[in-house]
Order: structure tokens, then sequence, then C-alpha cells
């Protein structure tokens, strides 16, 4: 399907462009659906919180207001700040000569990342002079906290990144196999220093869960076994819900059963929780892969609806995890739809030089399309009998 110039996703007709600026923007949310990926940018929030309170109100214009030559003494006096706090916290398994030339190589070794914040920290005496002292006293904080922030920015822009380039990976896939999962999780995990790579090699638990996750000796028979199950439809008997000549009920049916298909193994595969960490994420990015390859719109597992997702998996509630992703998937639809009709035109500069995409949008009428009453009528319909919209 994505090797085509036209993507036909829920019954539309979107160019490869299109396609690709929407899923661009879907990446965007998906990127901060994870709950480690959230927790990760919490942490380096609340440290930016802590850094920002302790800047003083007026340190920059006063800061900006020396001389060159003032500034470059103040940025030598911080170094020694910043470095001699560091090897007090024995940053450093050698003893300090005291040396401004081993002052300053170290400090532009390991904490450069130190240079923007100095305007915002020094401190100056009545007559607006730049004072070592307290500006010594008053960088306390940021020597304490400020190299926590720096790992903390790392840690989750790199799983941020991590976290697409395994989508990307798996976007690229015509079908997922058990070692294209082993390398989903290797993408999913790749910045974590602690990361195993392969099944897991240790048994492990669920917090909160009831049930008791696949022993790692059974995971990789479980995993194959998943995966022969999933290709057979786990004996539903799977027909195209796009077969024309049939009525709307039956395409109701195999639209729903579809989506039954991928709610039973994300439920498995959870439950199987076949690696150290990344099971979340890699799991979803799967299912979404399949949803794409299928024809619908992918599914994004808002904060809101963590609660009832947990559970369904919980409880191995099956149908409960069917209708939640008919909903996502419908809502999906309906943003995607919305931006083509109404955003697009205004962003057809980031998509394409030329006209092609405002030819494309001719051809989106609005009787084809109803948004306000949502479009990809046939999940809706299967949505609204579910009773979730």
């Amino acid at each position: 399907m994505f090797d085509s110039e036209v993507v036909i996703l829920g019954g539309k007709r979107f160019s490869r462009e299109v396609f690709e600026y929407l899923l661009s923007r879907f990446k965007e949310g998906f990127s901060h659906s994870s709950l480690t990926i959230e927790e990760a940018f919490e942490e380096l929030d609340n440290l930016d919180f802590i850094i920002d309170k302790a800047k003083g109100d007026d340190s920059f214009e006063k800061f900006q207001s020396l001389s060159m030559f003032d500034q470059k003494e103040a940025y030598k006096v911080f170094r020694q700040i910043v470095v001699f706090n560091a090897a007090q916290h024995g940053a450093f398994d050698f003893s300090l000569d005291g040396s401004q030339k081993q002052i300053d190589k170290l400090y532009q070794e390991q904490f450069s990342y130190f240079n923007l914040y100095l305007p915002y920290f020094a401190r100056f005496d009545e007559n607006g002079l730049f004072d070592k002292l307290a500006t010594f006293k008053n960088c306390s904080v940021l020597c304490t906290y400020l190299p926590y922030r720096e790992q903390a920015y790392h840690r989750a822009y790199n799983m941020q990144k991590d976290h697409l380039d395994a989508f990307d990976y798996a976007m690229a896939l015509d079908d997922i196999t058990v070692p294209d999962i082993i390398t989903i999780n290797s993408i999913v995990n790749r910045s974590d220093p602690d990361r195993v790579d392969g099944f897991k090699k240790t048994n492990n638990d669920i917090v909160s869960a009831s049930f008791t996750t696949t022993d790692k000796r059974y995971v990789p028979f479980e995993m194959q076994r998943l995966l022969a199950e999933y290709d057979e439809g786990f004996g539903m008997g799977l027909l195209d819900p796009a077969e024309e000549g049939i009525t709307n009920r039956e395409r109701e049916e195999r639209t729903y059963r579809l989506f039954y298909r991928e709610a039973k193994f994300h439920i498995r595969f959870e439950r199987i929780h076949p690696f150290n960490d990344g099971n979340g994420r890699t799991g979803r990015i799967i299912l979404n892969q399949h949803l794409l390859r299928l024809g619908y719109a992918p599914v994004l597992i808002t904060n809101y609806m963590s609660k009832e997702y947990k559970k369904a998996i919980n409880q191995n509630d099956v149908e409960g995890l069917t209708q939640m992703f008919l909903a996502s998937s419908s809502q999906q639809m309906v943003n995607w739809v919305s931006m083509v009709k109404a955003g697009l035109k205004v962003k057809k500069s980031e998509i394409s030089p030329d006209n092609s995409v405002l030819a494309e949008l001719e051809g989106y009428r609005d009787d084809d399309i109803d948004v306000e009453n949502k479009p990809n009528q046939l999940i809706k319909s299967i949505v609204h009998k579910v009773n979730l919209f």
C-alpha cells in the first residue's frame, strides 16, 4: 500500500505526499502516548522548573551590560565554579592542580552545556560589578541540578527518537515476523544503557496486573504461535470488507472482525510480555503497522484512555479493546479528513512546491466527507453499535 502513489484509508484516497504529512502529524502525538516517554519529559520539566526558579530576575540584563572583557572574565570564574563544584562531588578520579588550563580543558570536555546559564545566575554588587562570591553561592542549585537536567534531556529526546525510528522501521515492512518484532524492540530501547537485546532474559511482571506474564523459557514458542494464529485470523475466517456486492451489515461485520483480530493479538502480545522493557511501545507500533496495511487509520491510546486500555489487557477483554481501537481509529480518520479540508491548503508549502496537493483536495467534496457527522461511515456505524460515541 505504501509503495503506491495513492493511499486508501477508510475508503478515502490520499496522495502519498498528503498521507506522509498526515502520518508525520500523527507521530507527534504517538511519540507522547507512551507513559514511559511522558515520565521522562515530566522529569525534564521538573528539573527545568527548579533551575528556572533559581534564576535571577534581572541577572541577564545586568550581565549583558558588562563589557566584553568583563564578560570574558566572568566566564573564567564561572568555569572555575563549575569544575571545582564537580570535583567536590567526586566527578573526577584525580586531583585538580588548580591551573586555569586544566579547568578550561575539563569544562570544555564535560560541562560546556553550562555556558547558556551564566548570564541568568551571575550576581552583581551594588555598583553593578560582577560579584564572584555571590555568584559562587548562587550557582549551588545550578551545579546540583543541571547535570541531572542534561541527562534527563538526552534520555527523553533519545527515547522519543528511538520510538519514532522503530515506528518508521515497522512502516517500511510488508509483514512483521518474529525477527522484525525483536528488531523493533531493539530500536525502541536503543538508547537505554541497560537494554537487553532479544527476548527477555529474566521473568518480568506488569505492575498491578492480575496475571503472570509468560515464562522467559516459553517466549520464543509463544511468539511464533501468536504470529501463526494471527496469520490464520484466529480461526475467524476473515474476509475483505471492501469486496463489492456485499451488504452494509456484512461489511460492518467483516471490519469488526479485522479489529477484533488486532485486539486479540495485542492482548496476547502484552500478556506474553516478551521483552524486558518497551513491550507497550513495541506492541502499539505493531498494532498501527497492521491497521495501516489493512487500510485503516492508526490508533492513539491517549492518557484518558490509558486506564480502560490497561483494564482490557488485564481482564483479557478482547471485545472491549476492539471497541476502543475502532473508536480511536475512527477519531483519527476524523482528524485527518478535517486537516485535509481545513489545514492542508494553508500548509501546502510544507507538502508540495506545486499545486498537486490542491488538485487532490478538489476531489474532497462536502457531500463526500461530512466532518461534523464523522467520515469513515463504516467504522462509525460499528462504533455506534457498541455505544462508544
